[in-house]
């Protein structure tokens, strides 16, 4: 097969965002989670070791507040932020064309085109739903799954892990 061409958008919107943006910021690179919950963990060993007075338990209370900061409103308010103020052309109709060159975007409502080629991701995993290429920590391109026509989903899936150089990037799907 020469090309598969489907219709789709470029990104994912709303909960579908969140989601991803979530996976990508917390969970595929553990280090701000990890550095998110330290001050937390650093307060419970110190309490347990017998560090505790009135002006610890405000530090520690500080401490305990800032993950769910981090988690519950800066999360939520720069994920909100972003999909208000991002391109629109990101969430406009547009036709996906994967050929041998590689992944075309045509955006008709917006007279763009935009195209990523096989050599461009380093890591392609398959979560949520959609195909998520990543160029190092730049998301490039997601594919969803549940607009490429059923008969087409295996052949979609196979057609990517044929035109990637697998010493330069990893598939995980």
């Amino acid at each position: 097969m020469d090309f598969i061409t489907y219709t789709t958008t470029l990104k994912a919107c709303g909960n579908e965002y969140k989601k991803i943006v979530f996976w990508n910021r917390f969970i595929r690179n553990p280090l701000e989670t990890i550095l998110t919950w330290i001050p937390s963990i650093i307060t419970i060993v110190l309490t347990v070791m017998g560090f505790f007075n009135t002006y610890l338990a405000v530090l520690y209370a500080a401490c305990w507040a800032y993950p769910l900061y981090i988690f519950l409103i800066q999360f939520k308010n720069s994920v909100n932020y972003h999909l208000k103020h991002r391109d629109p052309a990101e969430s406009a109709p547009c036709k996906i064309t994967l050929q041998d060159t590689g992944i075309i975007a045509d955006i008709p409502d917006f007279e763009r085109t935009e195209t990523y080629g096989w050599d461009e991701p380093t890591t392609i995993y398959k979560k949520y739903g959609y195909y998520l290429f990543f160029n190092k920590s730049k998301m490039i391109v997601m594919l969803r799954e549940d607009d490429i026509p059923e008969d087409k989903r295996f052949v979609v899936s196979q057609y990517i892990k044929s035109h990637i150089d697998m010493n330069h990037c990893k598939v995980l799907f």
